[in-house]
């Protein structure tokens, strides 16, 4: 199925989670900020949030710093 990730169009297999477009983007940033369709998705619930066809999804990664 076809999903937006980041502004752009990606294949993605059916059944896939925010766990595992974590996993197969090799995101290791502990702060990560994930939306779906521009809905915030707590953590806890990556691997319980199914993608569908068409859905526009974004990682973002604070910058935190002083």
């Amino acid at each position: 199925m076809d999903i937006i990730f980041n502004g752009v169009r990606e294949r993605v297999p059916e059944r896939t989670t925010i766990s595992d477009l974590v996993v197969r983007t090799d995101e290791k940033d502990g702060g990560l900020i994930v939306e779906v369709n521009r809905r915030f998705v707590f953590p806890a619930n990556y691997g319980k949030t199914f993608l569908s066809e068409g859905d526009t999804v974004e990682f973002i990664n604070p910058d935190f710093g002083g």
